[in-house]
């Protein structure tokens, strides 16, 4: 790329297309560090001012970031979710061309504890299953999942089938589709051994959501998520009236 000494506007533009180009197609990947301003006016042809105004727009558009004396790095790619609509993390991370993986940890049928009984309106002797799940985007790890569904509405229910389409897809192989939920959100203090899968030190913060979703008049989750928290933000539309 030329610079055009009569076209700063241009050039600006252009160099902010070619290094977010990079930045999307993975080819710089999130916490990689970026080339220096010194490397990149090189590389480019244009000057040391072009270039720091560009990644100043990368840095405000969310897409870098600066740590002072070590250099600029790629941003984790955000997931925004909205608080007004049921949604699912896969999803979200397919519409920004995130590579979303599952790893299912545990599934098993348990007989469930009073709290969680009771979180789930069922009877006494109703088992539930158990799942524990991490989720990766783009091969690191960025939470963790753990659902207590009823056993009565799914007899059959697998961990390979979730672990194929999702949790909600397979309710739906059993004409449950799951309609509203309600969510509680927290900051809390990971333990050792959630820190130690979520590749995090134990005491950081992380974003705990807890998650009960129905359908037909009835719970059919309960869902307790821990998120690292620079992978999401939340909106939340108010009205006056």
């Amino acid at each position: 790329m030329k610079e055009n000494n009569n076209n700063t506007i241009y050039k600006y533009s252009q160099l902010y297309d070619i290094l977010l180009e990079k930045i999307l197609a993975n080819e710089w990947k999130a916490n990689d560090k970026m080339p220096t301003e010194r490397e990149l006016s090189i590389r480019y042809n244009v000057s040391r001012v072009t270039v720091r105004d560009t990644l100043n727009r990368l840095a405000q558009a969310g897409y870098i970031y600066r740590i002072q004396g070590k250099g600029t790095f790629v941003s984790v790619r955000k997931i925004e979710k909205k608080l007004t609509k049921l949604y699912t993390l896969r999803k979200r991370f397919e519409e920004k061309g995130v590579v979303h993986e599952v790893k299912t940890l545990q599934f098993e049928v348990i007989s469930p504890s009073d709290d969680i009984r009771e979180k789930l309106e069922i009877i006494e002797n109703e088992d539930v299953y158990k799942l524990i799940r991490c989720f990766y985007a783009d091969h690191i790890p960025y939470a963790i999942e753990i659902s207590f569904v009823p056993t009565g509405p799914y007899p059959d229910l697998s961990a390979n089938d979730i672990e194929k389409q999702g949790l909600y897809k397979s309710m739906q192989m059993y004409n449950i589709i799951p309609e509203h939920a309600s969510e509680n959100i927290f900051a809390v203090k990971l333990t050792n051994e959630d820190a130690l899968i979520l590749g995090l030190k134990p005491q950081d913060i992380a974003i705990q959501i807890e998650r009960t979703t129905h359908s037909n008049n009835r719970i059919i989750e309960f869902t307790t998520s821990l998120i690292k928290t620079e992978y999401f933000y939340y909106t939340s539309e108010l009205s006056s009236t």
